[in-house]
């Protein structure tokens, strides 16, 4: 339907069009175009009706209810991109008009699972090889009017958070650094998304900046992949807000969590190298070193420094080159140093500067007079080339040159060993509690990722024991990953910030995953387990499942013969525990599992006697999990309608369960709570015992609470 749209717009421009609109010529043709959904062909019409319209010499009028109107009707984000961004026709004071129509594309887009497609990720994709260079400038031209739109009027919306990994992506694929300073349309964008990211204070935000940008680094191939990991460039500035926790997050992640291959921080430097680029690795390796990641280091020592040394005529970059230099091949000589390869790299270092001296201002020419002081006693310094013709350039200009490896010396230079336990590399700063950002009604997603981040053993498993996936370039993150990237984010910030969930919500099954509505907490318990299964590896679920799952056993007292019989062995992972009928006191949890399990009246089919007759059931747990999730059914039905039970419970800080003959003992640590008179309304809170203090997590709020409550 599109492409007919497209042809039938198409013959219309071959004929003579009055573009001034004094009969509505233009407003319905441009009416017509809106009815285009597909975004390449809405931004190729456009093209062409705009080109008509600055042939015509004519001068356009539209009125105010008719930009209203072929706003509102747009069904393509780039004709409404290519209708703000034209010089032809100026929309003006239609802020709102635009906006609206963002938000219902966008929502649209996400329930229809069609959001990537629409920024056309696969598109672009299927030009890689650069073989049809006019199609691709085409689709990159369209995607940055869509992303230029989304920043000047999405920016201030829920649904811009929503994308905005989905915008980056879409942004990294618009080209290579080798056109990026000819790119005005895209030096625009990077300037108003710095300008953005400045004015945050969401960490989310800036986490999905660094997650695309490493993610689209790994997957570079050559210099000529249409990605540009090198646009942190623009947009990666030391204004981050909380850069020592996610870097510490990111050093975690990374490290483990990625099939880690150098290849990553190679691709940053393949356009050439900026400061922030090498402020950025230097950041990263210092996070390594703190967590012990050896591979990773040796691994990026090896392949790091050659590509260093071919920039080292770079000056603007002196700085952080040394600095590079000074950690990788200084202070970590005594950990990994590789005498021979150590040798090769020194002299290297040694004979560019030697070639490039005056280039160097004094400050510069010092700092290598330091760095030939600090060079290993192993190290036969007068057999590298042209050492003694550096010092001897260095004494001319009256440089002073250290003769030993003094403090004052490894202070200035900040030489600090790998792996010392007082390294103060970065400060480890106490975590604090972090809460959930809610992203419209899901209080009860919230509640339940704060209980299960507070269930230790299964965090745990999470955190440290189970295999990390290899990352994969606009492939969308699992269900497994998305738990490991929000755990990891709850364990390493230390500034009382907030957590949005939003990629563990896309990564759950419907309603869930789009559904804007309130949900049940312990329904959406049942059924995230259910993915879980589905998700993480058969032998990683059964540790989980020893953490949560249950065994019990009913047995039958036929009233007509008055033998038992045995049930056979039943999985359970909640406790549903009802209120009694006739309800005079404070129940306790106690009592109601003992009422769960006493002698029930059913119909049963005796197996023994072969004959239907009331029975009596009772209830015993053949095996307890480690970790016990009840659930108190606050809902019964009243002359035909659902209502709530509000009646109070004693909960007591320990209780006593039987597992077949023995007593165990459960602690209480987390407790979720309803407020309201239905259950799929109102609002989930949830009390979390954090070492010997209770806390609530109300979405993103954490408060201290007496624990008497």
């Amino acid at each position: 339907m599109d492409q007919t749209l497209y042809q039938n717009i198409q013959k219309k421009l071959e004929n003579k069009i009055d573009y001034s609109n004094r009969n509505d010529d233009l407003k319905n043709l441009l009416l017509e175009c809106n009815k285009i959904q597909n975004n390449i062909l809405g931004y190729k019409i456009m093209t062409l009706v705009f080109s008509a319209i600055q042939k015509s010499g004519q001068r356009v009028l539209l009125m105010d209810q008719d930009q209203i109107q072929i706003i509102k009707s747009c069904k393509s984000l780039a004709i409404l991109g290519y209708l703000h961004d034209q010089e032809q026709i100026k929309m003006i004071n239609k802020d709102k008009e635009f906006r609206e129509n963002i938000r219902v594309q966008i929502q649209d887009l996400q329930q229809q699972g069609n959001l990537e497609k629409a920024f056309l990720l696969d598109e672009v994709m299927k030009y890689k090889s650069r073989e049809n260079i006019e199609e691709y400038t085409e689709i990159s031209k369209t995607i940055k009017t869509m992303v230029n739109l989304l920043i000047d009027f999405g920016n201030d919306s829920f649904n811009f958070t929503q994308i905005f990994d989905v915008i980056l992506n879409a942004l990294l694929l618009t080209g290579n650094n080798s056109t990026i300073g000819r790119d005005y349309q895209l030096l625009s964008i990077l300037d108003k998304l710095q300008k953005l990211l400045d004015d945050t204070r969401s960490p989310y935000l800036w986490t999905i900046v660094m997650e695309s940008i490493l993610n689209a680094s790994t997957y570079m191939e050559k210099p000529t992949d249409l990605v540009q990991p090198n646009m942190i460039t623009r947009i990666i500035l030391f204004k981050i807000p909380y850069i020592e926790d996610i870097f510490k997050y990111f050093g975690k992640y990374l490290g483990r969590c990625y099939k880690f291959e150098y290849k990553m921080f190679e691709s940053m430097l393949n356009f050439g190298i900026t400061q922030q680029t090498l402020d950025l690795i230097l950041q990263f390796s210092k996070q390594f070193v703190k967590d012990y990641q050896m591979e990773i280091l040796v691994e990026m020592r090896k392949n790091l420094i050659p590509s260093l040394i071919k920039y080292m005529k770079i000056i603007n970059c002196f700085e952080q080159i040394q600095n590079l230099f000074t950690y990788f091949l200084i202070s970590s000589l005594q950990q990994v140093g590789d005498p021979q390869l150590d040798q090769q790299h020194f002299s290297e270092i040694i004979t560019n500067y030697y070639n490039y001296f005056d280039l160097y201002n004094d400050k510069q020419l010092q700092r290598i007079a330091n760095f030939l002081a600090l060079l290993p006693h192993n190290q036969k310094k007068r057999e590298f080339k042209n050492y003694d013709l550096l010092e001897s350039k260095l004494k001319k200009k009256y440089i002073s040159m250290p003769s030993s490896i003094s403090n004052q010396l490894q202070q200035s230079e900040q030489i600090q060993g790998w792996f010392q336990e007082d390294n103060p590399q970065i400060e480890d700063k106490q975590p604090k509690l972090i809460g959930l950002r809610n992203l419209l009604n899901t209080c009860y997603l919230n509640s339940f990722i704060q209980a299960l981040f507070w269930t230790l053993d299964f965090r745990n498993l999470i955190l440290n024991e189970f295999k990390r996936e290899e990352i994969v370039f606009l492939k969308p993150y699992s269900l497994k990953t998305n738990f490991l990237r929000c755990f990891l984010f709850l364990d390493s910030m230390s500034d009382e910030i907030d957590y949005t969930p939003l990629l563990l919500k896309r990564s759950l099954r419907e309603p869930y995953k789009t559904d804007d509505r309130q949900q049940d907490a312990a329904e959406f318990g049942v059924h995230l387990f259910e993915d879980m299964e589905k998700n993480f590896d058969q032998e990683e679920y059964k540790k989980i499942k020893e953490i949560f799952y249950g065994m019990s056993k009913s047995t039958f007292q036929c009233k007509n013969c008055d033998k038992p019989t045995k049930g056979p062995d039943e999985e359970f992972m909640y406790i549903t525990l009802n209120f009694e009928n006739n309800r005079k006191e404070k129940d306790e949890i106690e009592k109601m599992i003992l009422r769960h399990q006493m002698k029930e009246q059913i119909t049963f089919n005796c197996e023994q006697c072969r004959k239907t007759s009331q029975s009596t059931r009772t209830l015993e747990f053949s095996k307890l999990p480690k970790n016990i999730i009840i659930q108190i059914n606050r809902f019964e039905f009243q002359n035909g309608e659902r209502s709530k039970i509000n009646d109070q419970i004693n909960l007591k800080p320990k209780i006593q369960i039987k597992e077949n003959q023995k007593q165990l003992t459960y602690e209480l640590y987390s407790i979720i709570i309803h407020f309201g008179q239905i259950p799929d309304a109102g609002h989930y809170t949830v009390y979390c015992k954090v070492k010997e203090e209770w806390y609530r997590y109300d979405d993103s709020i954490v408060t201290k609470i007496d624990g008497r409550f």
